[in-house]
């Protein structure tokens, strides 16, 4: 089991009308996407933003939900347009298992070590004053478990350990690769890649605002407050929008695990996974809202565009301009 699926309750879909489904899906998908490409090239395109450390967790989130946006939702779409996975082959369903699944539970691996490290860019600056602590303490990590999450889905999805089995009629396939049945594989994805990154990321964000709040009245410097304010809100939005869809899951999966019969809660469970999508929809608004010289960028933007607009007005000519336009007109040729 995993935070974005569960077995025992893929043989149904969820009750909401597909029509609604898919207008709240395109209605979001499309502005997303936008504001996904106009902060990556922001992010990208400035040095001084590229180099910053705190960003280059931001800038892996929303590569991963671009990915998301522009493959697993279309696929989403068009199963609801066609009424059944089409075509209907292994690879295709391989393909939205990967992203489905192996891309979301890679981003909460990668933003539970961005709510630890947020501690060490804020609190431990001087851990990271070398190109060599640096690489050790910021870019091995990260590289580290990017390649652990690579390796790990592929494996599992593309040469699990067991036979998959494929449901046409359903979104995603089902949802359930095989692996998700595996008593040691089954645990490991959802009690790790689930319960234990949604906690350290509920943990380490509710710490680092203590911290920094106790910070700012110890030092009593609203400069000291000024410099943190933006590491600290950046990652705490994005932490709140991630526990705030995923929360119920890990209920609903403990619940489970207590004894709450499986035909119990189905229904909520359904709409708590197809709610995830959300995570990756909102994710890229939350990132610009949250670097004001992006909303900065986009106004001069929207003003330099409009001072650089030509406005034609017609030219009157009556007696007594008539002459002069027409001496003009001589002095041009």
């Amino acid at each position: 089991m995993s935070d974005k699926q569960t077995v025992s309750f893929q043989s149904t879909e969820i009750s909401w009308p597909r029509p609604l489904r898919f207008w709240l899906l395109i209605t979001f998908d499309i502005p997303s996407i936008i504001c996904s490409f106009f902060v990556l090239y922001h992010l990208l395109s400035s040095r001084t933003l590229r180099h910053g450390l705190h960003n280059h967790t931001i800038i892996i989130l929303l590569l991963l939900a671009l990915v998301v946006q522009l493959t697993d939702i279309p696929l989403y779409l068009d199963f609801i347009l066609k009424g059944r996975v089409e075509p209907q082959t292994s690879s295709r369903c391989l393909l939205w298992w990967l992203v489905d699944l192996g891309f979301y539970n890679t981003v909460a691996i990668v933003l539970a070590w961005a709510s630890i490290e947020r501690h060490i860019l804020i609190f431990h600056a001087q851990w990271l004053s070398s190109k060599r602590q640096c690489f050790f303490f910021h870019y091995i990590p990260l590289i580290t478990l990017l390649m652990y999450a690579t390796i790990y889905y592929t494996v599992v999805i593309f040469f699990p350990p067991c036979k998959n089995t494929y449901d046409y009629t359903l979104p995603v396939c089902s949802a359930t690769p095989c692996y998700l049945l595996d008593p040691v594989l089954g645990i490991w994805e959802m009690g790790i890649h689930g319960c234990l990154c949604t906690l350290i990321i509920a943990f380490f964000n509710i710490a680092l605002l203590i911290r920094v709040v106790l910070y700012a009245k110890r030092c009593r410097q609203i400069f000291h407050w000024k410099k943190y304010h933006k590491m600290t809100s950046q990652i705490l939005l994005i932490s709140i929008l991630y526990l705030l869809f995923n929360l119920p899951i890990m209920i609903i999966w403990v619940a489970r695990n207590c004894g709450l019969p499986a035909d119990v809660g189905v229904e909520e469970q359904l709409v708590a996974f197809f709610l995830t999508y959300w995570v990756m929809l909102l994710l890229p608004m939350i990132s610009f809202f949250s670097l004001p010289h992006l909303k900065k960028n986009l106004m001069r933007l929207v003003c330099k565009r409009k001072t650089h607009q030509a406005i034609v007005f017609p030219l009157k000519i009556t007696p007594n301009t008539a002459p002069d336009v027409h001496n003009t007109m001589n002095h041009t040729k």
